[in-house]
């Protein structure tokens, strides 16, 4: 498989709505005694784009970065470099006029549906608030514009004087929704929107998703460790692991022939509803922790754990040069020196 040095490959700069040009986030961590705070590298020099209209899928194991990402990307983390670019204006720059205006128009949806609610405020007063604030309704027409909302996310009108503690965790999680959509937005993150959720309630919250998305030809960002929910609802799907980018690519190639070996060995912890396949099939077993961002590994930020660097004994460069994200066909961008081939990948084999 032939490799040609690119950026990562989504729809063309003219019709994209987010541009995530090599955006650095950086933290303080905690204080050692007799020292500095260390300095955390959460995101080390992104590159996306996000097509206007298409549902970008961002998946990894906890701690990558991929919330840190999705709040820079609307403006609520502070940039150590780089920039991000919303339909054509960078977010970090502007009058405060305009960036009220761009703010309108980005919205999150957070992981805690509980904890995202004032307990203080009614669900409609939530709700209105954007509505009230972005000066899109005024007297009558907000309570109006409310009761539509809550019955677009599944809800009664008649809910709208009642308290979050008076409603179930997917109830809440169908506020927080009605309360991004009050906005108008044209771009939503939805940061694990349904991992705090009971299963049988996840397919509901996101079957209300992808109708809204559809509705409302929204753009979303949909974050999640679960790569089962992201295949059902991305366009394209993203791979993070220690602030990086790992692989990108379509969701059909990316899911048949994964070309990085992280990505190869997310994809088979997924189960397989299938006995007979599921028993068939090799697990791709990754050794260690999740290195910390404190002092992340030189080199590929994933050789300390690559089961593909120890069955090529170790090679050097892995070791030593990061690697750029190259494009492998098919729609697929990877950041390994040694890229998966499709018959390795459709394995799933490790090294024993």
């Amino acid at each position: 498989m032939t490799t040609e040095q690119m950026s990562p490959p989504p729809a063309e700069s003219a019709t994209s709505l987010v541009d995530v040009r090599d955006v650095r986030v950086q933290f303080r961590g905690r204080g050692r005694q007799g020292g500095k705070r260390p300095l955390i590298t959460a995101v080390d020099g992104v590159d996306l784009r996000i097509a206007r209209g298409e549902t970008l899928g961002l998946v990894g194991e906890s701690g990558c970065g991929k919330s840190t990402l999705g709040r820079a990307m609307i403006g609520l983390r502070d940039l150590a470099s780089g920039s991000v670019v919303f339909d054509g204006h960078a977010i970090s720059s502007g009058t405060s006029r305009r960036m009220r205006n761009l703010r309108r128009r980005m919205q999150i949806v957070f992981q805690d549906p509980t904890g995202s609610l004032n307990p203080r405020m009614t669900v409609g007063a939530t709700i209105a608030e954007p509505i009230r604030a972005f000066g899109l309704r005024s007297g009558r027409e907000v309570e109006a514009r409310v009761a539509e909302l809550l019955v677009q996310v599944g809800l009664d009108a008649g809910m709208a004087h009642r308290y979050p503690h008076e409603f179930s965790g997917g109830q809440c999680q169908r506020v927080a929704i009605a309360r991004a959509l009050a906005a108008e937005p044209e771009f939503i993150v939805c940061d694990e929107p349904i991992s705090a959720l009971d299963v049988s309630i996840q397919a509901q919250i996101l079957n209300l998703l992808v109708g809204l998305r559809d509705e409302l030809s929204l753009t979303l960002l949909f974050i999640s460790h679960d790569l089962a929910v992201v295949r059902r609802i991305s366009t394209r799907i993203a791979v993070m692991y220690l602030g990086n980018i790992v692989e990108i690519g379509d969701r059909q190639s990316l899911y048949a022939h994964p070309a990085h070996p992280y990505t190869s060995a997310l994809l088979s912890s997924v189960p397989i509803p299938d006995p007979t396949i599921e028993r068939g099939r090799t697990r791709v077993l990754l050794k260690g922790d999740l290195p910390s961002p404190e002092s992340p590994p030189a080199g590929c930020v994933f050789h300390t754990r690559c089961w593909k660097f120890q069955a090529l004994d170790q090679p050097d460069v892995c070791r030593t040069a990061r690697p750029p994200i190259t494009n492998v066909g098919d729609g697929q961008a990877v950041a390994c020196h040694f890229p998966l081939t499709a018959d390795t990948a459709r394995s799933g084999s490790s090294p024993r």
